[in-house]
């Protein structure tokens, strides 16, 4: 089991990197931390690969729902609002009555997603931390650190974000030519959102670190922890 995660894991986070593979390393990241949990009987580590493979399903099952239902609202819409049925109050009371159910669904499976990816985060770090324990690894402990870091640094970048785009965005969208001048648009978008890029190369340096951690996973199963 030890030889399986190891890899699992190492593979799953380098497959981060690469465009499209999403759907591959989330399910190889969470193999891994479930079978490590199995070997090591820590609870932790199966919890937080359920919930990760339960947040890429939930995910992928949002998105699918959001095309056809919009499609679905946008085609009653489209055969509801006519010049005949404009006088209708009762007719246009359904369809933005079906409008508004919809932008609801979505505002709700939104915040379930969100809830769910928040608590992944901090199961992650919390794993990353016992790993760190009970491998003796301290490539564990050090990424579970730089995902601290990522998180303040994200509660400090979005306000920071949302404020220069409302308070410098105006004044220096003026400045910038029209036409293909990718010279002076790349610098008013680093201007902007130069917090989060900061935020995605502390990202980076996490998963890299987790990439390290698994593949230095000892070869030999540690002693089983008891269940907490």
């Amino acid at each position: 089991m030890a030889r399986a995660y190891k890899w699992l894991g190492g593979i799953g986070y380098i497959l981060e990197f690469i465009p499209y593979a999403g759907f591959i390393s989330s399910i190889l990241i969470a193999a891994a931390w479930i079978l490590m949990g199995r070997d090591t009987r820590e609870r932790v580590f199966t919890i937080l690969g359920v919930l990760m493979l339960t947040t890429y399903i939930l995910a992928i099952a949002l998105i699918i729902w959001l095309i056809l239902s919009f499609l679905s609202v946008a085609f009653v819409g489209a055969m509801a609002i006519t010049p005949e049925t404009m006088i209708m109050p009762r007719r246009m009371g359904e369809v933005f009555g079906k409008l508004f159910a919809w932008l609801l669904g979505v505002v709700v499976a939104g915040l379930v997603l969100a809830g769910l990816a928040i608590a992944v985060f901090i199961l992650d770090i919390v794993a990353h931390f016992r790993a760190g324990k009970i491998f003796d690894n301290k490539w564990f402990k050090i990424s579970g650190w730089v995902r601290i870091i990522m998180a303040i640094t994200i509660m400090v970048a979005i306000p920071l974000t949302v404020f220069m785009i409302i308070s410098a965005g105006p004044s220096m969208l003026p400045s910038i030519p029209f036409g293909p001048s990718y010279g002076a648009i790349l610098p008013f978008f680093l201007t902007i959102f130069w917090p989060i890029l900061i935020v995605l190369v502390i990202g980076l340096l996490a998963t890299i670190f987790s990439i390290i951690a698994f593949f230095t996973i000892p070869e030999e199963a540690p002693p089983a922890q008891p269940s907490s």
